[in-house]
């Protein structure tokens, strides 16, 4: 592993290219190389993604107040409680995914398996959601 020194370079593949600093590796296992790697589409991708997620936490965490009050007839501080309890839910699992990120899995499996489990429960909302809405 060249690049865990501070300031060597490595020849790849007939090249000189520097790698980078922190570990990280590509998806054969190589370490990265910082002229092939990141730059602008990961991060325009990584921003978008974070603004959708944002988007949807507090969509459905404004939505679910009012389908517990008025779909499910639940009062207002059994509907309170029952976000109250959702929003923890939402960031515990911030730290289950940093725990399985720094131990067991990486950074970027972890992003994608939890951005799979997003997905997922978000189309779980909406097939769950249907069924209520008014066909009129």
């Amino acid at each position: 592993m060249a690049c865990l020194e501070v300031s060597k370079e490595v020849k790849f593949k007939g090249e000189e290219e520097t790698c980078t600093l922190d570990g990280t590796v590509d998806l054969h296992g190589r370490p990265a190389s910082r002229e092939r790697t990141g730059k602008w589409v990961a991060g325009t991708v990584i921003l978008f993604n974070q603004g959708l997620a944002t988007l949807a936490f507090f969509g459905v965490g404004v939505n679910l107040v009012l389908f517990l009050t008025r779909v499910l007839q639940q009062n207002n501080a059994d509907a309170a409680n029952n976000v109250s309890k959702w929003t923890g839910t939402v960031y515990i699992f911030s730290l289950v995914g940093a725990f399985l990120s720094d131990s067991y899995w990486g950074r970027y499996k972890t992003c994608a398996i939890f951005q799979v489990i997003f997905v997922i429960g978000l189309m779980s909302v909406i097939s769950g959601i249907t069924p209520f809405l008014d066909q009129s």
